[in-house]
């Protein structure tokens, strides 16, 4: 179980509005995460064009291994600087992991859809 301090210490690694965390942007993904307790919330979304609804598995998966590797790259990085703030490691263990996919735009004319990737999983912390 996290003490007062390591809670604050967590929170401002997983703080991106103010603070620390707020400089890493990128265009194309993001990875927010929150604490509730001692579970730990990490959601990837993504942007992504799907070709055509007869590949559409196929395209997800590719999505869905991307998300899977920049999690555990992003879980690393909390990790190490946990470590550095803290003065001791994480102990993390997964809980679940879901995905979903949202169209935004998708129209009769073209075979061209726009989505939403989303990846949320729940780490356990100590």
């Amino acid at each position: 179980m996290l003490n007062f301090e390591e809670n604050n210490v967590l929170g401002q690694i997983l703080n991106d509005t103010y603070g620390k965390s707020s400089t890493a942007v990128s265009p194309t993904m993001s990875i927010k995460g929150s604490l509730q307790g001692d579970i730990l919330t990490l959601q990837y979304t993504t942007v992504v064009n799907l070709a055509s609804e007869r590949n559409l598995r196929d395209q997800v998966s590719v999505c869905e291994d991307e998300s899977v590797k920049l999690t555990k790259q992003y879980l690393k990085n909390l990790k190490s600087e946990f470590k550095t703030d803290a003065g001791r490691g994480l102990k993390i263990k997964e809980l679940n992991s879901d995905d979903t996919v949202e169209m935004i735009t998708t129209s009769p004319y073209t075979p061209r859809k726009i989505a939403y990737y989303r990846r949320m999983t729940r780490y356990s912390c100590e």
